[in-house]
């Protein structure tokens, strides 16, 4: 007789963990991708990574997944008949699934029950939030995502952050640097404006060597007794520095610029170092220094912290880690004063911690401190726990 032992039994799939952050690209093999508990990043994506970078396939605190649970996130969130409930915030109205905030928020348990008026109206007021936060929360809570169309303005066109040198003139760094974001067409090309009314736009394609991309500010008319000063302002210009789409032709000369570079495409400009050798005309710097141009990947900090303040008040405990991470991930001289502020605004005491860690080890962070360019009162404070104050004068005590 032959002894046949019992086929050996298979261990059971590993249980999803909670991950450190949803906030990042993941890139699958076959129908499997690295994601998180309520949903992660499909490969080949229409999203884009917060802050984490490029993940790691299984890396510690992720567990693989098929892709269909993070469609079935996906169908869920895009569901808008079964929403029965609304969410007022100050500029609009967002729809949420009862049993999902049920699930996440005890305050929403709470409030959404039939004894309360939330619960009896299924309509929520949320008057400190705007819709497209809203909308920016609900879908990284029903997916694990986030789209990039939901800060990009209604054509979903990224924004870029322009950074030019210290010695920039006319036009100073201060009114050149800054976000741009997608503000109308020109020339069939999309024109983008930071909040100083800088342009960014595609120059004409009959120039030689062109076209270029270039910056330009609207300078002020100015009083000049030799001109009349009943001369209309040109209609076309009033209309290219605003978000309007223009259609008539405009020469470059009588838009000007200050910077330029030759490259990108129709719909973006070059990304990266400009140099004065691969520009046109004026160069805006007297030091012929680089300009910089980044493509903004990231959803702007007002949405991550105003997601992070959402989740720490209706206490949904892992969504407040994950935005947490995110946002030191942010953590820069330019951010420093925001993300602090927020950290303190909300008592959330590990970012506060990491910002003050931040700023013991640069030398910006102490200049600003001690120039007293800190428009925050509460940030100012909160850094005399590094670098107290001391009186040039002692007070008599009586």
């Amino acid at each position: 007789l032959k002894w046949d032992p019992p086929p050996r039994l298979q261990p059971p799939p590993p249980l999803l963990r909670p991950p450190r952050s949803p906030l990042a690209w993941g890139e699958g093999d076959g129908d499997e991708v690295a994601a998180v508990v309520a949903g992660g990043r499909r490969p080949p994506g229409r999203c884009c990574s917060v802050a984490m970078g490029k993940m790691r396939l299984l890396a510690e605190g992720y567990s693989a997944v098929r892709t269909d649970y993070l469609n079935f996130g996906e169908a869920l969130f895009a569901d808008e008949e079964g929403k029965d409930v609304r969410l007022q915030a100050r500029d609009g109205v967002a729809a949420a699934h009862s049993a999902v905030l049920r699930a996440v928020s005890k305050p929403f348990r709470q409030m959404l029950n039939g004894e309360m008026s939330e619960g009896r109206s299924k309509s929520v007021d949320l008057p400190d939030m705007t819709k497209a936060e809203l909308l920016f929360f609900l879908r990284l809570l029903y997916t694990g995502q986030v789209e990039e169309g939901d800060w990009g303005g209604a054509t979903g066109l990224p924004s870029y952050t322009v950074s030019v040198p210290d010695d920039a003139e006319p036009a100073t760094a201060a009114l050149l640097n800054g976000t741009y974001t997608a503000a109308g067409t020109f020339r069939g090309a999309p024109k983008f404006m930071n909040g100083n009314q800088v342009l960014l736009y595609r120059g004409s394609q009959e120039e030689t060597g062109g076209p270029y991309w270039k910056l330009s500010w609207k300078e002020e008319d100015e009083e000049d007794e030799d001109e009349d000063q009943d001369e209309e302002p040109d209609p076309r210009l009033e209309l290219l520095w605003s978000p309007a789409d223009v259609s008539e032709e405009i020469p470059d000369h009588l838009i000007g610029w200050d910077f330029s570079q030759k490259g990108g495409t129709a719909a973006s400009p070059p990304s990266g170092t400009w140099t004065h050798d691969r520009g046109v005309g004026i160069w805006g710097s007297p030091g012929k220094l680089p300009v910089t141009v980044s493509k903004v990947d990231n959803p702007p900090l007002d949405l991550l912290l105003a997601a992070l303040g959402f989740a720490k008040k209706y206490l949904v405990e892992y969504m407040v880690q994950w935005l947490m991470e995110a946002s030191w991930d942010r953590l820069d001289t330019s951010s420093f004063e925001q993300i602090l502020a927020t950290a303190i605004h909300l008592d959330i005491a590990p970012l506060r911690m990491r910002c003050l860690r931040f700023a013991e080890n640069s030398a910006t962070i102490r200049t600003r401190y001690d120039s007293g360019a800190f428009t925050e009162p509460t940030v100012a404070f909160e850094l005399q726990a590094i670098w107290p104050r001391r009186e040039s004068k002692r007070r008599r005590v009586f």
